[in-house]
């Protein structure tokens, strides 16, 4: 028979719809900071690239820390 500690209980949660809004809002902006980034870096204005690179930098890591706390918040406590 076994015992509590060797069954792996997997929930599924299903995300609210705007939560898919702010996904694909944050998608499109990282993509639109990146594509000013390269471009202004192709152009030589470097202080305009490294502001785009900073936003860009940014929106990642803020996506990363929303991701994780996301997934922490799924987990049920024990």
């Amino acid at each position: 028979m076994p015992s509590d500690t060797d069954t792996l209980t997997i929930t599924i949660r299903k995300r609210p719809w705007w939560f898919w809004v702010l996904a694909g809002l944050w998608v499109l902006l990282e993509v639109l900071f990146l594509q000013t980034a390269l471009a202004s870096a192709r152009e030589g204005e470097y202080r305009a690239a490294a502001i785009s690179w900073i936003a860009v930098g940014v929106l990642a890591a803020a996506g990363v820390l929303v991701g994780f706390l996301q997934g922490r918040s799924n987990t049920p406590a024990r």
